[in-house]
């Protein structure tokens, strides 16, 4: 946690512990439900896959912060000669809330927008303009919101959290 912890330091579902994921109920329970009921010609496959992919990112996420811990407790290609403690493992166990405010987020952009239902699975050209958004203006401005971070009032109140783990770990990209 950080130092001096700033307003939304922690995450709205927090109170809820280990039962954090039954915020993401409501989404689920509509997005099976309009499936199921609506006219083959309405439906969307969208909405109901947002779970499935929901649970592969966390199972992908949970294998390699297992790999990678693995190897450090096993010694092999250590950046730092220094083994993780437990008080790192429990200060990441929150590693998953952006993986349910991102589906949270996704349900929400999906069920309100009528431009965001019914796209296709794979065009070539959405890819690329993608790859070209996220190479140019979402790298910059991450970036420079990161520097920000490093304003010692944010960074007591924000980012101090981000630093205070020695041993790095897969974690810290998400």
């Amino acid at each position: 946690m950080a130092s001096k912890p700033g307003i939304f330091s922690d995450w709205p579902w927090k109170p809820l512990g280990s039962f954090k994921y039954v915020v993401l109920a409501p989404w689920v329970v509509h997005s099976i439900y309009s499936y199921a009921v609506k006219e083959e010609t309405e439906r969307d496959l969208t909405n109901l896959l947002f779970f499935p992919f929901m649970l592969w990112r966390i199972l992908h996420n949970q294998i390699w912060i297992t790999l990678s811990r693995y190897r450090t407790a096993k010694g092999n290609n250590l950046i730092v000669d220094k083994s993780i403690d437990f008080d790192q493992v429990d200060r990441e166990s929150n590693w998953d809330e952006q993986i349910i405010l991102h589906t949270q987020l996704s349900y929400i952009i999906s069920m309100s927008m009528a431009g965001a239902r019914g796209l296709p699975f794979w065009r070539t050209d959405g890819v690329v303009k993608t790859i070209l958004l996220h190479m140019g203006p979402v790298e910059f401005l991450y970036y420079w919101f990161h520097r920000a971070l490093h304003h010692y009032y944010l960074y007591s109140r924000y980012h101090s959290h981000h630093h205070s783990s020695i041993v790095t770990q897969p974690i810290y990209g998400i």
